[in-house]
């Protein structure tokens, strides 16, 4: 048993090595730990995946690969593996969490709980554990004690600066600054010790206000610590005017009448700082959760740390070797637990009824008599005529009872009725378990085996039902056999059934009844509105109403505009109808001074002769002016994958000799409603054809409406370097008051 045990205990350290290793190895090849600790050594390995993550990451930002104090061994092995390779240096970091090390030839149980080390203890797998102390003490020369180290003497040159005086503290010092004249004393409230006065900064210049000032108000009633001031009280800010005499370590904080000195440096890994006595007390990890202690260990508190000691259940009881809890063993009759196992009782000791004549013979869990005497072996016996020994017949003295009694030689066996067995140890009859014995094999995976005296029971699970051979499971069809209460439909699963609603419909919180979908409430604001003018919800549906301008499809959601252009709007010679999204706009092209309509193009104006002399001078002047039309949705999307719309293509004549400049103006800007952002001229853009002595405008920004935009193309032709025509388009774009609307199936809601 010592053998299987330390087989078991050496499988499970192995075990926890190898998961710890893993971790490791995934730390080394991701940048991300396991997440699931429920399996075994999961725990670990996320933690030494973690330590390896952690020198990884001090590595990236080239600081000291040195490991925090308080690291297990195998987090530390990790940690160090991650920092130097291949190759494990361990660091003498402060280990002293009280956890045995890996190593079994160095480490046997806790050494530092006896070492008697005052401040901390180290065991590195020496001979003996080493103690060290904590920063401002010395080791004594017994190894053990720590006595403090006056700095202020053995520190060169001195600590503190020339105009400070250096006191010694246990533990530290303080640079006190030397003082030519006595500075005003009050009483100071929370005041720890008898620690040094320190005024700040220089407050020689504020001591004879402070006093003069205290006088004062004492003289017209202020107690001290207040200042009279416009027929009042005021307390005085000790800490702003710089009169508090807290020390360096301390910070100060005003109160009313006085003023409070509070520590701000920091007590150290194990202790905590005490807010009403300003007292370093130590920290109970083991109370807080904060401990590291494995499932197998017991966490104990130290002075600034704790202890992991190994768990140990009593005589009676098996520990878990996954979470450490010790459970009640229950041993079959003629054993007794002890040490975590069943050991056998020797009834021949302990009390037996063998007969006169008889001896009592132990066995494994039980005992027999036997004839004294007798050399034969059990269920034989000395024959007193040949003094050879001879099988007994059992079967002769009824032992079976009125089962059949089958005799063997040195023993026998009774022939049990079914779901029975014969148990050869105690000779008897005993109940077949068929739902342990025959586990997944008698009844169907669906169904429950319950195991009865001689027989089982199989129960099927909820929505099954026993079949004729007793043993299977049949599936009900709860939509058939009107279990099932659905509103609309219901779909048969193994075992249960599930209601689905039809489209529009959602299924309500008690997972059978149906409820109205408000589609027009889902989809108001999302920016992909189910209509585009009104929405109206009806039951498992919705309608749509369209905005003036639109007419509804026979879908009765799909909203078209309607072209009022066609419609015969804007009549006349000289109008021009463009039609807009839900409404349309009627132009008047009226020729300006100089310039008269031409009769074959309607939307051209030409140049009379008189609008100038000399051919430079017309070289300057429009030969003619053109009108060109375009109308777009208001908010034209504009993206990286579509980044401009093209607007409008001009070419001119693509002579050899022929250049030609275009120049884009902005003219006018006319906004329809308030609140519409106007365009501007950094909305438009200018760019060359694909063709020679050609141009393309561009819009590059979405446009707010409704309005209308007025540009200029300006066309100045050139031979040979002269300048000889120029031509101009007026380019108007007529910005819609509505979204160009994009028609939004919502989705089939899915079943719950």
């Amino acid at each position: 048993m010592t053998c299987q045990r330390a087989a078991s205990i050496c499988c499970l350290r192995s075990l926890l090595d190898n998961a710890c290793d893993s971790g490791t190895e995934i730390a080394k090849e991701e940048e991300s730990c396991p997440s699931n600790i429920n399996i075994l050594g999961g725990g670990l390995k996320k933690e030494c995946c973690d330590c390896c993550l952690l020198a990884k990451d001090l590595l990236s930002r080239n600081e000291p690969c040195v490991a925090p104090v308080g690291f297990s061994a195998g987090c530390l092995r990790s940690f160090n593996k991650c920092c130097n390779g291949d190759f494990e240096i361990t660091h003498a970091s402060e280990i002293i969490t009280g956890r045995p090390l890996n190593d079994p030839h160095v480490m046997h149980g806790d050494r530092c709980a006896s070492a008697h080390c005052e401040h901390l203890c180290h065991d590195r797998g020496g001979e003996k554990v080493e103690c060290s102390c904590r920063s401002g003490f010395d080791l004594a020369p017994d190894g053990l004690a720590c006595i403090d180290r006056n700095e202020c003497l053995t520190t060169r040159p001195s600590p503190c600066s020339s105009n400070e005086e250096c006191i010694n503290t246990i533990g530290a010092y303080i640079c006190q600054r030397r003082l030519s004249r006595l500075v005003p004393h009050r009483h100071r409230a929370n005041r720890v010790g008898n620690a040094p006065r320190r005024m700040r900064d220089d407050p020689y210049s504020r001591a004879g206000e402070y006093r003069e000032a205290s006088q004062a108000n004492t003289e017209f009633g202020c107690p001290m610590g207040w200042l009279y001031q416009h027929g009042h009280c005021i307390d005085i800010d000790e800490c702003a005017t710089l009169m508090d005499d807290c020390l360096e370590s301390q910070r100060c904080l005003n109160v009313p009448g006085s003023f409070k000195c509070i520590r701000t440096l920091s007590c150290g890994t194990g202790y905590a700082m005490d807010s009403e006595t300003e007292q370093c007390r130590d920290v109970d990890e083991c109370n807080l959760g904060s401990h590291d202690c494995g499932a197998l260990y017991q966490c104990r508190n130290t002075q600034g740390s704790y202890r992991c000691d190994p768990k140990k259940c009593g005589d009676g009881e098996l520990q878990n070797p996954m979470t450490g809890e010790c459970t009640s063993i229950t041993c079959p009759n003629g054993y007794y637990p002890k040490s975590g196992m069943c050991n056998d009782i020797d009834e021949c000791q302990t009390g037996h009824n063998c007969g006169a004549g008889e001896e009592c013979v132990n066995t494994p869990g039980s005992f027999r008599c036997q004839q004294k005497g007798n050399l034969c072996a059990h269920g034989y016996e000395v024959n007193d005529a040949s003094g050879f020994c001879e099988d007994v017949n059992e079967c002769h003295k009824g032992v079976c009872g009125s089962m059949e009694c089958i005799n063997l030689p040195g023993t026998y066996k009774c022939k049990c009725g079914p779901g029975y067995e014969f148990n050869d140890a105690k000779k008897r009859c005993e109940d077949i378990d068929e739902c342990t014995k025959f586990a997944g094999h008698v009844c169907d995976l669906s169904a429950e085996c319950i195991n009865t005296i001689g027989s089982f029971e199989c129960k099927c699970k909820p929505g099954f039902q026993l079949a004729a051979d007793g043993r299977r499971c049949e599936d009900v069809n709860e939509c058939t056999t009107g279990i099932a209460t659905c509103e609309q439909k219901c779909v048969n699963i193994p075992g249960s059934y599930q209601c689905i609603c039809d489209r529009g419909f959602a299924l309500g919180p008690d997972g059978t009844k149906c409820e109205d979908i408000d589609e027009c409430s889902i989809w108001a604001g999302s920016g992909n509105d189910l209509c585009m003018g009104g929405c109206i919800n009806t039951k498992g549906s919705y309608l749509c109403q369209c905005p003036p301008g639109y007419k509804i499809q026979p879908d009765g959601r799909t909203c078209v505009d309607v072209d009022e252009c066609a419609m015969g709007e804007c009549a006349g010679s000289d109008k021009v109808c463009v039609n807009t999204l839900g409404s349309f706009k009627c132009h008047s092209i009226d020729c300006p001074t100089n310039y008269i309509h031409d009769s074959l193009n309607k939307n051209r104006c030409n140049r009379l002769p008189s609008a100038c002399g000399l051919p430079e001078e017309c070289s300057k002047v429009p030969l003619f002016l053109t009108y060109q039309f375009i109308s777009l949705a208001r908010a034209v999307p504009i993206s990286s994958h579509r980044p401009a719309i093209t607007l409008f293509k001009v070419s001119a004549p693509n002579h050899a000799d022929t250049e030609v400049a275009f120049e884009l103006q902005l003219k006018t800007t006319i906004v329809d409603a308030p609140g519409v952002l106007p365009a501007i001229r950094a909305n438009f853009l200018l760019q060359k054809g694909e063709k020679r002595n050609s141009a393309v405008v561009t819009l590059r920004d979405s446009l707010d409406g409704p309005q209308t935009v007025k540009l200029q193309l300006l066309l100045r032709m050139s031979k040979k370097g002269k300048s000889f025509n120029t031509y101009a388009a007026n380019l108007i774009v007529d910005v819609a008051a509505h979204k160009r609307h994009n028609t939004v199936h919502p989705p089939l809601m899915k079943i719950r």
